[in-house]
């Protein structure tokens, strides 16, 4: 059974041209820098939804299960890095990013990170 991290943002206007194609930089080069391709997926973003038009990016993304559960942390850390990146670049919106039952903490500074404890 695997793990995966999902991500929505919701707003009341659609992404901006701009932003469409900062993400699509942003989600581009993660995907080439991602070293586990053998064993994980790479970033997924569905498509729009004309029934959810205020949903204006969301995705999901399995992690990889491997023997050793640093790649799967490795990978968490990875992709909520991206999830940062592209989060800074949407103007604005409510967003909720979560594992499965857990969810992410947006820090201003920092970006996304797991709770603690």
């Amino acid at each position: 059974m695997g793990v995966s991290v999902y991500y929505t943002c919701t707003r009341n206007h659609n992404l901006t041209g701009s932003e469409e194609q900062e993400i699509r930089a942003i989600i581009d080069k993660y995907n080439a820098g991602f070293e586990m391709k053998d064993i994980g997926e790479t970033f997924y973003v569905y498509d729009y939804d004309q029934d959810e038009p205020t949903v204006i990016f969301a995705g999901s993304t399995k992690l990889p299960l491997s023997d050793n559960f640093e790649d799967t942390l490795q990978a968490l850390f990875y992709w909520l890095a991206c999830l940062t990146d592209i989060r800074r670049s949407i103007s604005s919106g409510d967003w909720h990013v979560h594992l499965d039952d857990t969810d992410a903490v947006w820090d201003e500074e920092t970006g996304w990170k797991m709770p603690e404890g």
